[in-house]
């Protein structure tokens, strides 16, 4: 029986490659559309310039605390003896602030920690990217395939209103079967019209994930009941650490610990040296001068800060931990929704589908020789073409829960750039 519905998939892919490839654009495979989002997405061009960005900081934080050159002129412009610039003493001196504790290095670890989290942060949003080309992937397959089955809907409309048409002439039905089937008929066309507004609507939010507004592709090629296998609770549970979240929790949690170790450093003051010549205009001498500042209170004004970053240090593994049993709870939930697809589509292709085609064929039959009503053939024909839309919902939904589990345990990447397509 599931023959039947492979048969249908696959004639459905042939008048899709068909129809595409008449137009002159063959359909758009996955990996296609990865590598035009990986080449050409805006989030992903922007992030270029934050990681030129990170690098020039940790430059900027480890430089040293530049020289200072000063001139001082005093006794300038005053009265009486100091009028003019008789007794002016003009100072020239260089000084610099020695910072102790190892600060420059300590701020450019800091630098560089942020440099890694913002790395873990693209790779989160790259991850998130690619999750989504497929979701939108696999969207335009959906719609794909549903407007096959209203095409298809469309024509056994129009069959049956031949039919009845045919009895209503011949005497053999009334004039309200008619009208019946006319109307609907016209129902089925304005879901085929719906199907393609859908379709229209995909294909644009598909483009849009590499920067462009009009898709230059008709169709993509893709088969939604490529199932792949259930990963058991077990593999989820070890796969949990590469979710991309907790990786940058590692990451936020050495960023904390870098700012309680500069957070200490501040304890030991800052020295400001500085030396120099003066000149003294009235004697027209020369003399040296030497100064030290050391600022008070260094150490009491560090605490509130060190303080601060310790109990920032002190709550990333709760949140982690907190993070951590969240994750295990969704991915189990996930896991189950695709026992559930899994058996929906195993069910609809083996048991369901099957009979409806075959009460449908007696209820043609039946119809044809007086046996059956209109509505009741009509009904036949609903619960087939339902049964492949609830066959196709579930089969959509598997290769999303699917994709959200690899999205979670950070496997997309690999997944979704080895995703086979039909042939």
């Amino acid at each position: 029986m599931r023959f039947l519905i492979k048969a249908y998939a696959l004639i459905w892919a042939f008048s899709a490659t068909a129809s595409s490839q008449a137009l002159g654009k063959p359909p758009l495979s996955l990996n296609e559309a990865i590598a035009s989002v990986l080449e050409s997405n805006p989030q992903l061009q922007a992030a270029d310039f934050d990681t030129q960005a990170a690098a020039a900081r940790i430059r900027q934080q480890s430089q040293p605390t530049p020289w200072k050159l000063g001139v001082e002129l005093e006794n300038l412009g005053g009265t009486s003896e100091v009028k003019g610039i008789q007794r002016m003493e003009t100072t020239l001196s260089l000084g610099r602030i020695l910072e102790l504790g190892n600060k420059p290095q300590l701020r450019g670890e800091l630098a560089r920690v942020q440099a890694t989290l913002l790395a873990n942060e693209q790779d989160a949003q790259r991850l998130d990217l690619l999750a989504e080309t497929l979701m939108r992937f696999h969207r335009i397959a959906q719609v794909q395939a549903l407007q096959r089955l209203a095409e298809e809907r469309v024509v056994l409309k129009q069959r049956t209103l031949k039919t009845v048409d045919r009895h209503f002439k011949l005497g053999k039905a009334p004039k309200a079967e008619r009208s019946r089937a006319e109307i609907d008929l016209a129902r089925a066309e304005l879901e085929l019209e719906e199907t393609e507004h859908q379709f229209a609507v995909a294909r644009r939010n598909l483009a849009t994930l590499w920067g462009e507004f009009s898709p230059d592709f008709q169709s993509v090629e893709a088969d939604l009941y490529q199932l792949e296998s259930v990963p058991d609770q077990a593999s989820l549970e070890r796969l949990v650490e590469k979710n991309p979240s907790l990786v940058l929790f590692a990451t936020q949690q050495r960023l904390a610990e870098a700012r309680v170790r500069l957070a200490e450093a501040t304890r030991e003051p800052d020295i400001e040296m500085s030396g120099g010549i003066r000149h003294l205009n009235g004697s027209d001498d020369f003399g040296l001068l030497f100064s030290v500042r050391v600022p008070l209170g260094s150490r009491n004004r560090a605490t509130p800060w060190l303080e601060e970053t310790a109990a920032l240090s002190a709550r990333e593994p709760l949140l982690a931990l907190d993070k951590r049993l969240a994750l295990r709870a969704t991915l189990f939930g996930l896991r189950q929704e695709l026992i559930h697809n899994r058996d929906v589509i195993n069910a609809l292709q083996d048991r369901i589908i099957p009979a409806a085609q075959s009460a449908l064929a007696d209820y043609n039959r039946g119809y044809v020789a007086g046996r059956y009503s209109l509505l009741e053939l009509t009904q036949s024909q609903s619960t087939l073409l339902q049964a492949r839309i609830e066959a196709l919902n579930a089969a959509f939904n598997y290769q999303r829960n699917r994709t959200e589990i690899d999205r979670l345990t950070g496997g997309a990447i690999h997944r979704i750039s080895n995703t086979g397509v039909s042939q």
